[in-house]
Parts: structure tokens; sequence; C-alpha cells
């Protein structure tokens, strides 16, 4: 790939086609290897800078939803930064919304976890067969689907990689995609009375925002904290003086919308997913709007029930429960034991947007929550924070976008990043340096507390930043301290 050059896959996932502009020298390489002795297969690429560009570190990036496909964008963030960079197809090809090939048990495995792995192990092979000398560190950066596979890597190959980004994951595969579609049941179809159109989503957010945006002292768009906004939404309920019937909510609206706030609980209140955190309502639109819900019944319907006919309108507690025991394809990663991981050295840093409208941000903390009981029950409580740390990121929706400073130079970002250079602007350097500078005999590591984040105007980096704020370490969430909100001084964790 030539200096200057732009690219345009032809991959099977629409979104990974998007024209690569102005790209720097690079020599892209296709391969394709084994994935097991019966017909698995995956494809991969890996893109390699200059040896004069390259900043001798290697870096896979993961995939979204169901999509068999490179990820192009992904691999172009990468590059550009001087890292020889990978992706693989998971070994299908299909589109994020394409779930038939999880029929095929190979390709379940391989989307699960094994893919990833094996083109890692080739990618690396050919990275140092290509330059004078090897890479000195191995990374992975993932957002969604590609949040749990860098999860999976962890728990299940932990000398894969150094130091693994995982974003917005979903690490509970099986309950969440229950959940996915569990919070719609009385959503659809979509001619019942409890129905809530796409246009009214604004109007529930403003509402939200005028009972919780000033609970963190600063009247702007962002709910800091949503766990701390108990939100009623009766205000919304339509009554006899109502103005305007299609900007208020009916009684059974109201109940389908309360509904999709509240954890999903068996019959004796064990916690089976939580439910979506106020402040993202304005992209409710995903699971909510379609035909039927999204991503949930595909995986059910081909990876639990091998029935593409299966009526998803009868999705339970027990259904749930089920797919965790099945497991289809090892994707679950909830392993809450990653002491091969940490004990070779290894750092993780998981992060997850606060408006997340299509996994719930609480699933983040629910996972780390699993870890730190783990490493306490086993005596270790005060070694998590030395290996994984999470960080939550207010007004981001999933993997980018929202009212919030989103920019945080994480995957599936569309390439968006800081103007501000280093480790105090990016969630990838921060791991970078955190892994680097614990590699010093003797050092403890420079673990990161927080980042800036960036809201650039409009999203738009050339009209320059719009705000930036600190994107903290959990449980914090960054404090207003007072004076002008769009100065990242003003707040602290």
């Amino acid at each position: 790939i030539a200096a200057g050059s732009n690219f345009t896959g032809t991959s099977a996932e629409p979104s990974y086609n998007i024209p690569q502009i102005d790209l720097p020298s690079l020599c892209r390489v296709i391969f394709h290897v084994e994935t097991s002795p019966n017909d698995g297969s995956a494809t991969g690429e890996v893109w390699l800078p200059p040896p004069s560009e390259w900043n001798r570190r290697f870096l896979a990036v993961g995939n979204g939803g169901f999509a068999g496909a490179v990820n192009y964008p992904d691999v172009v963030w990468g590059a550009r930064k001087g890292f020889a960079t990978m992706s693989t197809n998971t070994g299908h090809v299909s589109g994020q919304l394409n779930g038939t090939w999880l029929l095929n048990p190979e390709q379940e495995i391989d989307w699960g976890h094994r893919a990833l792995h094996i083109t890692s192990v080739a990618a690396k092979q050919i990275v140092n067969e290509y330059y004078p000398s090897h890479f000195t560190y191995s990374y992975y950066a993932g957002c969604s689907t590609g949040g749990r596979q860098g999860l999976n890597a962890v728990q299940k190959y932990p000398g894969d990689y150094d130091g693994v980004l995982a974003g917005s994951a979903i690490p509970h595969q099986t309950v969440t995609s229950g959940w996915q579609t569990y919070v719609a049941l009385l959503q659809f179809p979509n001619n019942r009375s409890s129905f809530i159109p796409a246009t009214m989503w604004p109007t529930i957010h403003q509402a939200v925002l005028d009972q919780c945006d000033d609970i963190d002292g600063v009247k702007d768009g962002i709910i800091m904290d949503p766990s701390k906004c108990s939100f009623h939404p009766e205000t919304l309920l339509c009554g006899k003086k109502t103005a305007n019937a299609s900007a208020c909510l009916s009684s059974d609206q109201l109940v389908n919308l309360k509904r999709m706030y509240m954890p999903w609980q068996d019959d004796k209140s064990n916690l089976i997913n939580p439910g979506i955190s106020p402040s993202g309502e304005t992209g409710f639109t995903i699971l909510m709007n379609g035909n039927e819900p999204t991503f949930g019944p595909i995986f059910y319907s081909y990876a639990i029930f091998n029935n593409s006919d299966w009526d998803w309108s009868t999705m339970n507690v027990s259904d749930a429960l089920l797919a965790e025991r099945i497991d289809p394809g090892g994707c679950d990663a909830y392993n809450p034991d990653m002491r091969p991981f940490q004990e070779r050295g290894g750092k993780l840093i998981h992060y997850h947007g606060y408006s997340d409208p299509l996994i719930p941000t609480l699933n983040a903390a629910a996972f780390y929550n699993l870890v730190t009981s783990f490493y306490e029950d086993v005596g270790r409580a005060a070694d998590v924070e030395d290996f994984y740390r999470l960080f939550t990121v207010p007004g981001m929706g999933h993997c980018s976008g929202g009212v919030g400073a989103w920019v945080i130079d994480g995957a599936s970002q569309g390439g968006v990043i800081p103007k501000e250079k280093g480790s105090s602007h990016s969630m990838l350097w921060s791991l970078v340096e955190w892994v680097e500078s614990s590699a010093v005999k003797s050092a403890r590591g420079k673990a990161p507390e927080s980042i800036l984040g960036t809201k650039y105007v409009n999203d738009t980096a050339s009209l320059g930043i719009e705000f930036e704020r600190p994107v903290c370490r959990w449980p914090t969430v960054a404090k207003y301290t007072g004076g002008d909100a769009k100065e990242s001084r003003n707040w602290i964790c």
C-alpha cells in the first residue's frame, strides 16, 4: 500500500468497508490458517509499517456483533500508530447481524475464542519474519464482541498478549444475549399497546435529563453517574390535560419503559442481567425499534436451539440458564480466575460507555465485582488493581459517540483520536505505558488512574475541541469542583 493512497475493503461487513483515506506506507499480508482438523479455518490480515516506522509492537484488533470479516478501520487505526496490526474474520464470513453460521460447531468455536488465538500466533510469525528484529510487546484492542474476545484471550490464552484493552464488552455472552431479547418482550410486535416508537426516545431522554442532569452540579446534558439517577418516568404519563398525546406515554408504555431499566431477576430475586442505565435513551432504537429484538434472537435461534424458527417471544430465565450451561463455542468470557495472565505480568484495561444502549454498563461492573470476589476468596484481593482496571465513560454510547467526552483512543471509534498524543488522553497508550513500565525490574509500573476524554465540536475533529473531561477508574467518576465546566481542570476523580 503506497503512502498517500486510499483503501476500501470488500468484506461481508459493510461497516468495515468504509474508505480509509491517505494511508501511510504499509505492507498488507493476507493469510489463511487451519483452526481444527475438522474443516475449521480462518482468514487474517496483518498490516506492516516500514521498518523505520515500526514501533516494534504487535497489535491484534477485534470484531463486532457476529461479523466474520477483517476489521479494516481498526487495523488502520493501529497501523497509523506504528503497530504491526492484525485482524481476523473469526473463522466465518458474514455481516454483524448474520448468525446462521452458528449452526456449524467449528465456526462457533472459532468465533468464541479459537480463531483469534490461532491467527495471532500466525501473524506474530509473519511479523518476526518481515522485520530484522522481533517485536518486543504484544497487545490486543477490541470493542463490543471485540471486548469479549479480549477478555476470553486473557482467560483462555494468557500468553497471547502482554496487554489487553477490552471495550464495551459482553463478557456473559449467553446471558446478556438473552437479556437483549427479554428486555424487548413488551416492545414487540410493534403493533401492541406497549410499543414505544422511535420518535418518543428523545422526549424520554429529556425527561431523564430534567430529573438527573444536575445531580453532578452541572446542567450540561451529561449524567456523570447514572447509578445516582432515580428516574421517575411517571412524569411522562398521559393525562386528560396533556396537550400533545404524541409526547407522553400510556400506562402500558410506561410499564414497558420501566422494565427496560430494571434488572432481570429470577423468581428468587437472583440477578440474571442488569438493566439499561438512565442516559442512553436516544440510542434505544438499536434494540427497540426494528422488526424484532436485535442480536438476542439470532444468537438463541442458531447457537442455543439450532432452530431458525425458534419463537423468541417465549424467552425466559430458564432459556438464559440453559444457554449459560451450553456456552456454545466457549464464547462466555466470565471466568474470574485470571491468575495465569496476571502472573506472567499481563495488564487488562476494561472500559464501558455509561450511556451504552446495547450492553448495559453494569455488566462491566458485575464482572469486575466477580473478579474482585474471587481474588478475595483466594486471599489475594490486593492483586486485582495491579493487573486489572475498569473505567466507565460518562455520556458515551456503545464503543463510541454520545454527548460525553467519548474520544479515548479506543477500538471501534472510527479512527477518531485525541489531538493530544500519549497516555494522558489515550486508553491504548495508557495500556502500553502500564505494561512496559511494569516490565522494568523492581518497578511497580505506571498504572492508570484516569485519562482525559475528548469531545469534539459536532464530533468532528477539524472543528476543534468542545471540552475534555477525566475518565476515572471504577468505581469513581469525575466530580465537578466549580468554574467553567468545559475546563478539565475543574473536574477531579
